[in-house]
């Protein structure tokens, strides 16, 4: 998910280590490497730091506030599992974050809805690297400067809706939707996974960049699960993937995207696991080819994420 994704959650996110004294700022840089201006930097042995993006609310007397990461090997994924070195307290919210770390910045993997009557309790995530470092941030509604939104972008762009099964029980933005059922599968067989999205988003007609409905992509990946490799493949049904040309900036789109013409679908992928174990795969839907949205602008997507039980 990878997403393919501002200063906020980095500034916010710096605000939790100097709370923590100048000794754990200086402890956020590679130890026993010298640094020069501009040479390279290592694309492994690098941390994992949790980031809050933001927090919405939600009209309701509920508040959300979003969370990311940054993965700063950018060659190499990470497995951290749930426990003591990837918490959050309080405990009641442990076990929604992410436990596989795609490498660069990733936003708004996952959410937590707080009551009215918590709104004053930060909800902090920790990670703790190999050498035994705690990077952590709060999730706070306190601060307006980090307050989001749900209303359309300056286009029209909104995040698409989610579901599994029923369009009723369709949810959109960070926290997304969670499957009722676990699916099951055995290491090394193919798995065909599915989520439905729409882009209820409102155009205006007469632009023409809007003549034609924008396409919705939804990108599969690992979210929890033990070390292994999820191979993720094109499934036949699906169509493939549009040219580099008119997309904007990035890579080529991968077996993990599947790319939907008009305004909704059904997205799938084959997935295959090489290790038993409780899996989380999450699918993010976006509208990004609109101008007015884009991971860093922390618009438009929505995730949905779905359970499965590999055996050996």
């Amino acid at each position: 998910m990878q997403l393919r994704s501002r200063l906020g959650g980095a500034a916010l996110a710096l605000l939790a280590w100097s709370a923590a004294g100048s000794a754990r700022i200086q402890a956020q840089q590679p130890e026993a490497r010298p640094t020069w201006p501009q040479s390279p930097q290592p694309a492994t042995g690098r941390q994992v730091v949790p980031f809050m993006e933001g927090w919405y609310d939600n009209g309701d007397g509920t508040y959300t506030v979003s969370f990311g990461y940054l993965n700063r090997n950018p060659g190499e994924a990470l497995d951290i599992p749930l426990g003591a070195r990837n918490y959050i307290e309080p405990a009641k919210f442990d076990g929604k974050q992410p436990t596989h770390f795609d490498a660069s910045r990733n936003r708004g993997v996952f959410a937590i809805t707080i009551p009215a009557s918590e709104r004053d309790q930060d909800v902090w995530w920790y990670i703790t690297d190999d050498d035994g470092q705690v990077y952590k941030v709060p999730g706070r509604t306190s601060a307006e400067a980090y307050q989001l939104d749900w209303v359309p972008r300056p286009h029209g762009s909104l995040p698409p809706l989610v579901w599994f099964g029923s369009e009723s029980s369709a949810k959109r933005g960070p926290e997304g939707i969670w499957a009722d059922k676990t699916l099951t599968t055995t290491v090394g067989q193919p798995l065909t996974l599915s989520v439905s999205t729409k882009d209820d988003s409102t155009r205006d007609p007469e632009d023409p960049r809007f003549r034609n409905p924008l396409p919705v992509r939804v990108v599969w990946s690992k979210y929890q699960g033990p070390a292994g490799e999820v191979k993720l493949a094109h499934e036949p049904s699906m169509p493939e993937p549009p040219e580099a040309q008119g997309r904007r900036r990035g890579p080529p789109p991968g077996p993990d995207e599947v790319w939907l013409e008009g305004v909704a679908g059904t997205a799938k992928v084959v997935a295959t696991f090489a290790a038993p174990g409780d899996y989380v795969m999450l699918a993010q839907s976006d509208n990004w080819r609109a101008p007015d949205s884009s991971s860093g602008d922390q618009c438009c997507w929505s995730n949905a994420y779905v359970r499965v039980t590999v055996a050996p």
